[in-house]
């Protein structure tokens, strides 16, 4: 975990999914991995006071940037979104756990809803070149998924929107049918909702027989938990789900976890878990 002074270098808007920063921070950089976050002060006095999580959206070791995605909510998130070329951000980072590609991995199907696209975007540039990626991002419209230029020539994009504006018409679960008896492995990164409808799909696999398509790449999924934090160092406690093990912090423990250790049914991220 490094303090770090990174310095954003550019600063673009995609659609209504929110700004993404392009930072210097070769500290960071150099150990952070996908589905980790960074914790970004939020302004140069105390109001507001808490640092806001964000995962990589990318990660250039080489040149020692990362890339990422702020929706402008609040006036913390709103500070950090309005920065500029050449401005600062005062950084805590690499947090949190990262998702693990097997090395026997031959096709990688990542799934992603609204900015749950950032690691899953690492995830592409980074495995693209080693293996078949076929990613798979759902919106509400257009105007909410991530452009088709800004990934590997090589990974196969498909996507879906709710109102039928692009691509297939409904939720990411809606193209799963074909995908998952051709894929080896499954890395997920959305909002809880979409999280829970996985979830539904590997319990359903797991009553099921042997034949089930696709049921032990569900079985074995990873997923990424998006979360409220505090302190992002596990004192707190504001960011705690309920999983198989119990109560989870999410900036330690996760916010990667299996999927089948997540209890959706004990309610939203925001609970405070079990007693």
């Amino acid at each position: 975990m490094i303090l770090e002074t990174g310095r954003v270098l550019a600063r673009s808007e995609i659609g209504d999914l929110g700004v993404v920063l392009q930072v210097a921070a070769p500290g960071i950089a150099t150990q952070a991995r996908a589905g980790q976050f960074v914790h970004v002060r939020p302004g140069t006095r105390f109001d507001p006071l808490l640092r806001r999580p964000y995962s990589f959206n990318r990660i250039d070791r080489q040149s020692g940037e990362i890339e990422l995605i702020v929706k402008p909510l609040g006036d913390g998130g709103e500070w950090i979104a309005a920065r500029r070329p050449g401005d600062d951000l005062d950084l805590l980072g690499p947090l949190g756990s990262a998702f693990v590609i097997h090395r026997a991995t031959r096709n990688l199907l990542l799934i992603a809803g609204g900015t749950g696209i950032a690691p899953m975007r690492v995830l592409a540039e980074h495995e693209s070149a080693r293996r078949n990626v076929t990613l798979v991002m759902g919106g509400r419209s257009i105007q909410y998924l991530w452009p088709s230029r800004l990934l590997p020539p090589s990974v196969e994009y498909v996507t879906t929107t709710d109102d039928g504006s692009f691509g297939v018409k409904g939720r990411v679960t809606d193209a799963l049918s074909t995908l998952l008896p051709w894929a080896d492995q499954l890395c997920a990164c959305g909002p809880w909702p979409m999280l829970a409808a996985l979830g539904r799909m590997r319990d359903e696999a797991a009553r099921a027989s042997a034949v089930f398509p696709g049921r032990q790449v569900l079985l074995d999924a990873q997923i990424a938990v998006e979360q409220h934090m505090g302190c992002a160092m596990g004192v707190c406690r504001a960011c705690v789900v309920v999983t198989s093990e119990g109560n989870a912090r999410v900036c330690r423990e996760g916010p990667v976890f299996p999927l089948g250790e997540m209890r959706f049914a004990e309610g939203e991220p925001a609970t405070v878990g079990v007693r």
